[in-house]
Protein backbone atom coordinates (compact mmCIF):
# COMPACT_ATOMS: atom_id res chain seq x y z
CA UNK A 1 0.00 0.00 0.00
CA UNK A 2 2.94 2.32 0.58
CA UNK A 3 3.81 1.78 -3.06
CA UNK A 4 0.44 3.19 -4.08
CA UNK A 5 1.00 6.25 -1.93
CA UNK A 6 4.34 6.97 -3.54
CA UNK A 7 2.85 6.52 -7.00
CA UNK A 8 0.25 9.12 -6.14
CA UNK A 9 2.91 11.76 -5.68
CA UNK A 10 2.98 12.27 -9.44
CA UNK A 11 -0.77 12.49 -9.99
CA UNK A 12 -1.47 15.58 -7.92
CA UNK A 13 0.79 17.68 -9.99
CA UNK A 14 -0.41 16.17 -13.16
CA UNK A 15 -3.44 18.31 -12.62
CA UNK A 16 -4.37 18.16 -8.97
CA UNK A 17 -6.17 14.83 -9.15
CA UNK A 18 -5.13 12.31 -6.50
CA UNK A 19 -7.32 9.83 -4.73
CA UNK A 20 -9.72 9.35 -7.62
CA UNK A 21 -7.51 6.72 -9.25
CA UNK A 22 -6.98 4.55 -6.20
CA UNK A 23 -9.52 5.41 -3.53
CA UNK A 24 -13.02 6.66 -2.78
CA UNK A 25 -12.42 10.40 -2.84
CA UNK A 26 -15.69 11.46 -1.21
CA UNK A 27 -16.35 12.85 2.25
CA UNK A 28 -16.84 10.04 4.74
CA UNK A 29 -18.84 9.95 7.95
CA UNK A 30 -15.86 8.22 9.54
CA UNK A 31 -14.32 11.67 10.01
CA UNK A 32 -15.90 13.92 12.62
CA UNK A 33 -15.49 16.96 10.39
CA UNK A 34 -14.20 18.03 7.00
CA UNK A 35 -12.46 21.21 5.94
CA UNK A 36 -14.24 23.51 3.50
CA UNK A 37 -13.57 22.94 -0.18
CA UNK A 38 -10.32 24.59 -1.19
CA UNK A 39 -9.45 26.49 -4.38
CA UNK A 40 -9.26 24.85 -7.78
CA UNK A 41 -5.67 23.77 -8.35
CA UNK A 42 -4.26 24.64 -11.78
CA UNK A 43 -0.84 25.67 -13.19
CA UNK A 44 -0.39 29.38 -13.80
CA UNK A 45 2.56 30.33 -16.00
CA UNK A 46 2.46 34.02 -15.08
CA UNK A 47 2.20 33.48 -11.32
CA UNK A 48 3.53 29.97 -10.66
CA UNK A 49 2.68 28.50 -7.26
CA UNK A 50 3.82 24.99 -6.20
CA UNK A 51 1.06 22.40 -5.97
CA UNK A 52 1.03 21.92 -2.20
CA UNK A 53 1.04 25.66 -1.58
CA UNK A 54 -2.15 25.98 -3.61
CA UNK A 55 -4.01 23.89 -1.03
CA UNK A 56 -5.69 25.44 1.98
CA UNK A 57 -3.43 25.78 5.05
CA UNK A 58 -5.57 23.26 6.93
CA UNK A 59 -5.19 20.64 4.17
CA UNK A 60 -1.45 21.23 4.07
CA UNK A 61 -1.37 19.93 7.67
CA UNK A 62 -3.28 16.73 6.81
CA UNK A 63 -1.26 13.51 7.07
CA UNK A 64 -1.57 12.72 3.36
CA UNK A 65 -0.05 16.00 2.20
CA UNK A 66 2.53 15.88 4.97
CA UNK A 67 3.49 12.47 3.64
CA UNK A 68 3.89 13.48 -0.01
CA UNK A 69 5.70 16.68 0.91
CA UNK A 70 8.89 14.61 1.11
CA UNK A 71 8.62 14.29 -2.67
CA UNK A 72 8.00 17.98 -3.23
CA UNK A 73 11.01 18.39 -5.51
CA UNK A 74 9.68 15.78 -7.93
CA UNK A 75 6.19 17.27 -7.65
CA UNK A 76 7.41 20.74 -8.51
CA UNK A 77 9.47 19.37 -11.40
CA UNK A 78 6.35 17.78 -12.83
CA UNK A 79 4.27 20.91 -12.36
CA UNK A 80 6.95 22.95 -14.16
CA UNK A 81 6.93 20.40 -16.97
CA UNK A 82 3.19 20.81 -17.46
CA UNK A 83 3.61 24.57 -17.52
CA UNK A 84 6.32 24.14 -20.15
CA UNK A 85 4.39 21.92 -22.61
CA UNK A 86 0.89 23.40 -22.36
CA UNK A 87 -0.11 25.81 -25.11
CA UNK A 88 -2.92 27.51 -23.21
CA UNK A 89 -3.62 27.92 -19.51
CA UNK A 90 -7.37 28.32 -19.44
CA UNK A 91 -9.37 25.57 -17.69
CA UNK A 92 -9.41 22.41 -19.78
CA UNK A 93 -9.17 18.65 -19.86
CA UNK A 94 -11.49 17.82 -16.94
CA UNK A 95 -8.30 17.98 -14.90
CA UNK A 96 -9.08 20.67 -12.34
CA UNK A 97 -10.11 19.57 -8.86
CA UNK A 98 -10.62 21.06 -5.44
CA UNK A 99 -9.92 19.25 -2.19
CA UNK A 100 -11.37 18.85 1.29
CA UNK A 101 -9.55 17.09 4.15
CA UNK A 102 -11.04 14.94 6.90
CA UNK A 103 -10.26 15.38 10.59
CA UNK A 104 -10.94 13.53 13.83
CA UNK A 105 -13.34 10.67 14.38
CA UNK A 106 -12.54 7.17 15.57
CA UNK A 107 -10.23 6.67 12.60
CA UNK A 108 -8.26 9.84 13.46
CA UNK A 109 -8.59 10.86 9.83
CA UNK A 110 -5.94 13.57 9.83
CA UNK A 111 -3.31 11.45 11.62
CA UNK A 112 -0.84 9.29 9.71
CA UNK A 113 -1.87 5.61 9.71
CA UNK A 114 1.76 4.77 10.38
CA UNK A 115 1.54 6.42 13.80
CA UNK A 116 -1.88 5.18 14.99
CA UNK A 117 -1.68 2.65 17.81
CA UNK A 118 -2.96 -0.71 16.62
CA UNK A 119 -2.64 0.41 13.00
CA UNK A 120 -5.12 1.70 10.45
CA UNK A 121 -5.51 1.01 6.72
CA UNK A 122 -3.75 3.51 4.46
CA UNK A 123 -6.74 3.66 2.12
CA UNK A 124 -8.96 5.66 2.27
CA UNK A 125 -6.71 8.70 2.58
CA UNK A 126 -9.53 10.87 3.98
CA UNK A 127 -8.87 13.45 1.29
CA UNK A 128 -12.00 14.23 -0.73
CA UNK A 129 -11.91 15.63 -4.24
CA UNK A 130 -14.42 17.20 -6.58
CA UNK A 131 -14.21 18.34 -10.17
CA UNK A 132 -14.36 22.12 -10.36
CA UNK A 133 -17.56 23.51 -11.84
CA UNK A 134 -18.15 26.46 -14.14
CA UNK A 135 -19.01 28.55 -11.09
CA UNK A 136 -15.74 27.54 -9.39
CA UNK A 137 -13.84 28.57 -12.51
CA UNK A 138 -15.40 32.03 -12.86
CA UNK A 139 -17.73 31.06 -15.68
CA UNK A 140 -15.25 28.97 -17.68
CA UNK A 141 -15.85 25.29 -18.36
CA UNK A 142 -13.08 22.71 -18.53
CA UNK A 143 -14.74 20.38 -21.02
CA UNK A 144 -12.41 21.20 -23.92
CA UNK A 145 -9.32 18.98 -24.15
CA UNK A 146 -6.12 20.80 -23.20
CA UNK A 147 -3.81 21.99 -25.98
CA UNK A 148 -0.28 20.64 -25.54
CA UNK A 149 2.74 21.38 -27.74
CA UNK A 150 3.07 18.59 -30.31
CA UNK A 151 6.77 19.07 -31.03
CA UNK A 152 7.76 19.16 -27.36
CA UNK A 153 6.13 15.80 -26.77
CA UNK A 154 8.17 14.19 -29.57
CA UNK A 155 11.09 13.83 -27.18
CA UNK A 156 8.98 11.48 -25.03
CA UNK A 157 8.95 8.68 -27.61
CA UNK A 158 7.95 7.67 -31.11
CA UNK A 159 4.23 7.48 -30.38
CA UNK A 160 2.27 10.64 -31.07
CA UNK A 161 1.27 12.82 -28.13
CA UNK A 162 2.99 10.84 -25.39
CA UNK A 163 2.62 13.20 -22.45
CA UNK A 164 4.19 10.90 -19.87
CA UNK A 165 6.82 9.78 -18.96
CA UNK A 166 9.15 12.64 -19.85
CA UNK A 167 12.93 12.98 -19.45
CA UNK A 168 12.31 16.57 -18.40
CA UNK A 169 10.92 15.46 -15.03
CA UNK A 170 13.59 14.61 -12.47
CA UNK A 171 12.37 11.72 -10.30
CA UNK A 172 15.70 11.17 -8.58
CA UNK A 173 14.23 12.14 -5.20
CA UNK A 174 11.86 9.16 -5.36
CA UNK A 175 13.04 5.70 -4.32
CA UNK A 176 14.21 3.67 -7.37
CA UNK A 177 11.87 0.77 -6.57
CA UNK A 178 8.85 3.07 -7.16
CA UNK A 179 10.02 5.05 -10.20
CA UNK A 180 9.04 2.41 -12.76
CA UNK A 181 5.49 2.31 -11.45
CA UNK A 182 5.23 6.12 -11.51
CA UNK A 183 6.53 6.29 -15.07
CA UNK A 184 3.88 3.87 -16.32
CA UNK A 185 0.92 5.75 -14.84
CA UNK A 186 -1.75 6.52 -17.46
CA UNK A 187 -3.45 9.52 -15.92
CA UNK A 188 -4.19 11.12 -19.31
CA UNK A 189 -5.50 10.41 -22.81
CA UNK A 190 -4.27 12.43 -25.80
CA UNK A 191 -4.99 12.72 -29.52
CA UNK A 192 -3.26 14.77 -32.25
CA UNK A 193 -5.22 17.54 -33.97
CA UNK A 194 -4.39 19.63 -37.02
CA UNK A 195 -5.38 23.24 -36.37
CA UNK A 196 -5.68 25.95 -38.98
CA UNK A 197 -4.53 29.50 -38.30
CA UNK A 198 -5.09 32.56 -40.44
CA UNK A 199 -2.36 35.19 -40.46
CA UNK A 200 -2.93 38.95 -40.73
CA UNK A 201 -2.06 38.71 -44.42
CA UNK A 202 -4.91 36.26 -44.91
CA UNK A 203 -2.76 33.19 -45.46
CA UNK A 204 -3.75 29.95 -43.76
CA UNK A 205 -1.22 27.71 -42.07
CA UNK A 206 -1.63 24.33 -40.43
CA UNK A 207 -0.10 23.16 -37.18
CA UNK A 208 -0.33 19.95 -35.17
CA UNK A 209 -1.16 20.08 -31.48
CA UNK A 210 -1.94 17.42 -28.90
CA UNK A 211 -5.33 17.49 -27.19
CA UNK A 212 -5.37 15.85 -23.78
CA UNK A 213 -7.91 14.91 -21.11
CA UNK A 214 -7.32 13.58 -17.61
CA UNK A 215 -8.41 10.20 -16.24
CA UNK A 216 -11.17 8.99 -16.52
CA UNK A 217 -11.89 11.12 -19.62
CA UNK A 218 -10.65 11.00 -23.20
CA UNK A 219 -10.86 13.53 -26.06
CA UNK A 220 -13.57 13.09 -28.66
CA UNK A 221 -11.77 12.84 -32.06
CA UNK A 222 -14.28 15.17 -33.72
CA UNK A 223 -15.23 17.80 -31.15
CA UNK A 224 -12.14 17.44 -28.93
CA UNK A 225 -14.34 17.71 -25.90
CA UNK A 226 -13.52 15.41 -23.00
CA UNK A 227 -15.91 12.51 -22.65
CA UNK A 228 -16.11 9.96 -19.89
CA UNK A 229 -14.81 6.47 -20.65
CA UNK A 230 -17.76 4.22 -19.95
CA UNK A 231 -15.62 1.34 -18.70
CA UNK A 232 -14.12 3.48 -15.94
CA UNK A 233 -15.68 4.82 -12.72
CA UNK A 234 -17.00 8.36 -12.72
CA UNK A 235 -14.75 11.14 -11.49
CA UNK A 236 -15.52 12.57 -8.02
CA UNK A 237 -18.23 15.19 -8.35
CA UNK A 238 -18.91 14.36 -12.01
CA UNK A 239 -22.55 13.61 -11.27
CA UNK A 240 -22.96 17.20 -10.03
CA UNK A 241 -21.73 18.76 -13.28
CA UNK A 242 -24.58 17.87 -15.63
CA UNK A 243 -25.62 21.46 -16.28
CA UNK A 244 -22.02 22.66 -16.14
CA UNK A 245 -20.98 20.21 -18.83
CA UNK A 246 -23.79 21.47 -21.04
CA UNK A 247 -22.80 25.08 -20.32
CA UNK A 248 -19.15 24.33 -20.97
CA UNK A 249 -19.97 23.47 -24.58
CA UNK A 250 -21.33 26.98 -25.01
CA UNK A 251 -24.88 28.11 -25.72
CA UNK A 252 -26.53 26.56 -28.74
CA UNK A 253 -26.58 28.79 -31.80
CA UNK A 254 -30.10 29.65 -32.89
CA UNK A 255 -31.11 28.95 -36.45
CA UNK A 256 -32.02 31.82 -38.78
CA UNK A 257 -35.69 30.79 -38.60
CA UNK A 258 -35.58 30.83 -34.81
CA UNK A 259 -33.94 34.29 -34.78
CA UNK A 260 -36.63 35.66 -37.13
CA UNK A 261 -39.32 34.36 -34.79
CA UNK A 262 -37.62 36.02 -31.83
CA UNK A 263 -37.46 39.39 -33.61
CA UNK A 264 -41.10 39.11 -34.67
CA UNK A 265 -42.14 38.30 -31.11
CA UNK A 266 -40.25 41.33 -29.74
CA UNK A 267 -41.89 43.63 -32.30
CA UNK A 268 -45.32 42.56 -31.00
Amino acid sequence: MLRVLVALTVLPIAFSQIAAVYSNASRSSECSNWSSWGPCVWPDKESPVPYIQQLTPVCQQHWFYTFIKRYETALNNFYNYMTFVMRKFEPCGMCIYKQSCGFGGEKKCNVSPFTVRGGRPVVPFYVAERLCSVRDLNGKGQLQACEVDYDMLKENGDDECTLWPSPRVDLSSIEPVFREHIQTLKWYSCLPQIKKYRSKSGKTRKEKVCRCCCFPFRPNPVTFECEHQSDLPMAPGQELLGENLQYARGPKTKSKKSRRRSRKHRQH
